[in-house]
């Protein structure tokens, strides 16, 4: 039997348009005046506030549930059934764990049929880490399904993707994934329809 190469891709950002959200629900919950050039994952920077206060901004923006209503990037769900003809989809992603199961739902829901479960990790990165547990970079999940591929829209895990050997996409045009240049085995895509023109020999 075959095996197919596979892709492992984000969420936000990548699936779902995960800032545009984080700025409006600041700007409603706490009167800033964000735009999204002004989107860092670092949101204390963000926020310019301390750490202790980004946490708690952090836990009331996950609890009011904003992201079960994410909207899917363009032609994401058309792009990904074409993929998955020819490769293995897998979704990795730095969310928290305590979202796991509004992040499994929303998948189900905007992309049915293309992933199962059992094919979406949580490496846990941002969540505490506890006694009997632990967290692991994007690169040990990568590593630990044998991943050709990553789709990503942060640097420095396209960075450490392609420092293991992993072919990395650099998804998007954002203020926060901008550098003049980029290592060969690193390639910037714009847009979902920039993916499939990569992958079309592949």
């Amino acid at each position: 039997m075959v095996t197919k190469p596979v892709i492992a891709i984000d969420v936000d950002d990548v699936l779902a348009q995960h800032a545009e959200s984080f700025i409006e629900y600041s700007n409603q919950k706490w009167g800033t005046s964000l735009t999204l050039d002004d989107y860092d994952e670092h949101w204390a920077k963000v926020w310019q506030v301390d750490i202790a206060e980004a946490l708690r901004r952090r836990d009331e923006f996950v609890s009011s549930k904003v992201h079960d209503n994410f909207i899917a990037h363009t032609d994401s769900d058309t792009a990904l059934k074409s993929l998955a003809e020819r490769f293995e989809l897998r979704i990795v992603t730095s969310r928290l764990l305590s979202m796991k199961e509004g992040t499994l739902e929303w998948i189900k829901q905007t992309y049915p049929g293309v992933f199962s479960e059992d094919h979406i990790h949580f490496a846990g990165i941002w969540d505490k880490l506890e006694s009997n547990s632990h967290a692991m970079t994007k690169t040990d999940v990568l590593k630990q399904i044998g991943a050709s591929y990553l789709i990503d829209d942060q640097l420095k895990h396209c960075y450490a993707a392609s420092e293991a050997g992993v072919q990395a996409i650099l998804f998007g045009n954002y203020g926060w994934n901008q550098v003049s240049d980029l290592p060969k085995d690193i390639t910037r895509c714009r847009d979902w329809a920039a993916i499939l023109e990569y992958f079309h020999d592949k």
